[in-house]
């Protein structure tokens, strides 16, 4: 993590209110927050263990992180974590990640909807999010709950992209699996500029027998934006609004009725 992600981390963390009183306060919100966030990025979950990892590192994270008072304990991350507001944390942090991807080249996000095991609803009921991932950077930057929404995948990030665009408008792609094949949807993203590759398998065939009858002659039109990693899928055909030079390769051009040009795909 580079030092200019840090300090944008701790800027960022300081719209976070600060629920402790002013007396006995040694640490600051935004390094004890930030602290914490760097440790999850390390797969760190209990503060015992954070404590120990801080400590063996803290000739590194203690200027960067701008402590001035000693080494934090555990029970100092507990009891602060425990007053503060989750959706201020959440704000903070999607803030400095859009204001990292404003500039530089466009970019590729995935969309998935995923049911947590461990995160339940007031009833007890695992609660099914949907997710925007971006692979080239390991980032999550949007999850919402569909439960909660009680609606479904495509429709929550359809409610959602107008938002999820302003916040990050170099996102040029998305790519998701054949349940986000719906017309509203590829119409709402080409409508804000944004291409879309979807994916259809063996086990779907009648979109696949579908896409095939109605797919047609449609010329190749250069990505604006692509990803350079290749992915493990099993992708025999897919859609996409505006070709993206991704790591399959053609095979034949082809035009989805609500798109300018787009083309059939492959796995290699």
């Amino acid at each position: 993590m580079s030092p200019d992600f840090v300090a944008s981390l701790v800027k960022a963390f300081s719209q976070v209110r600060d629920p402790r009183v002013p007396q006995g306060k040694r640490h600051p919100l935004p390094s004890l927050l930030t602290l914490v966030f760097v440790g999850l990025l390390a797969r760190i979950h209990e503060m015992a263990v954070l404590q120990r990892w801080a400590e063996s590192h803290w000739d590194l994270l203690q200027g960067p992180l701008g402590f001035q008072h000693g080494r934090p304990h555990a029970t100092t991350f507990s009891r602060t974590l425990s007053r503060c507001s989750l959706a201020e944390f959440t704000t903070a942090f999607y803030n400095a990640l859009a204001e990292l991807l404003r500039t530089g080249e466009p970019f590729a996000a995935a969309v998935d909807g995923k049911t947590s095991c461990q995160g339940l609803d007031a009833n007890g009921n695992p609660i099914h999010t949907l997710t925007v991932f971006i692979h080239d950077l390991k980032l999550v930057i949007g999850q919402w709950s569909v439960t909660g929404e009680k609606t479904n995948e495509p429709t929550a990030l359809r409610n959602h992209l107008g938002e999820l665009l302003e916040k990050y408008p170099l996102l040029r792609l998305v790519t998701g699996d054949a349940i986000f094949c719906q017309r509203p949807l590829a119409e709402a993203l080409l409508a804000d500029n944004c291409d879309y590759l979807l994916q259809i398998k063996d086990n779907q065939p009648d979109i696949q027998e579908a896409t095939q009858l109605c797919l047609g002659d449609a010329h190749e039109k250069q990505p604006a934006a692509e990803s350079l990693e290749k992915k493990v899928v099993t992708l025999n055909d897919a859609v996409c609004g505006s070709i993206s030079t991704m790591p399959i390769t053609f095979a034949s051009n082809s035009a989805f009725p609500v798109a300018p040009c787009c083309s059939a795909l492959t796995a290699m």
